[in-house]
């Protein structure tokens, strides 16, 4: 903890003096784009270094995941990929099977939050489509998922909401959810 600390304030001392020198030299106007993809950096930079880890001490739930959602008896409902970002929002690109690809959304955008040890509740609203393209209604998917002790696995459960274009639940499924970490290796 002591070690990204000091990467911490290390980077923000250093991003301090490059954002200074920045502005000295050909200052550019406050909001310029330049001043911004500064401070976009230095901010990059202290998230990869709060990433690997939370506040706790816990492994962070933040990263690249294969994700497969089963109904309750067993068989797979959902297949994807999904990301977890250290800002709190998650993309989750899937294709729910048997339903042709695209007839219920392929991305989701999500948010998420740290509701106790290694675990986390997601919420993401998505659209739904036909088998033709055409917009039938809207839905969101809920995940309250536990990181594994190891930090290269999640499991949880899952609930998904399907509602028509007036707002009427026209479905629900839940089930459990199994994810495993991808690395570069």
């Amino acid at each position: 903890m002591l070690r990204k600390l000091f990467y911490l304030m290390s980077v923000l001392i250093l991003g301090a003096g490059s954002i200074a020198h920045a502005s000295c030299r050909n200052s550019p106007a406050p909001n310029s784009r330049v001043g911004l993809l500064e401070l976009h950096a230095v901010h990059t930079q202290i998230q990869e270094a709060l990433s690997s880890t939370t506040e706790d001490g816990d492994a962070s739930i933040v990263g690249f995941w294969h994700v497969l959602f089963y109904n309750p008896d067993g068989t797979l409902y959902d297949d994807g990929y999904d990301v977890w970002h250290s800002d709190g929002t998650e993309i989750l690109n899937d294709t729910i099977t048997p339903e042709p690809p695209y007839s219920s959304g392929a991305v989701c955008l999500g948010v998420y939050k740290k509701t106790g040890p290694r675990t986390y509740k997601l919420k993401h609203p998505f659209w739904s489509f036909d088998g033709t393209g055409t917009l039938i209604g809207t839905g969101v998917l809920v995940e309250e998922v536990t990181l594994g002790d190891d930090g290269n696995s999640f499991s949880g459960t899952f609930d998904n909401k399907n509602f028509d274009l007036q707002g009427n639940l026209t479905s629900e499924q839940t089930g459990r959810i199994k994810a495993q970490r991808i690395t570069p290796d």
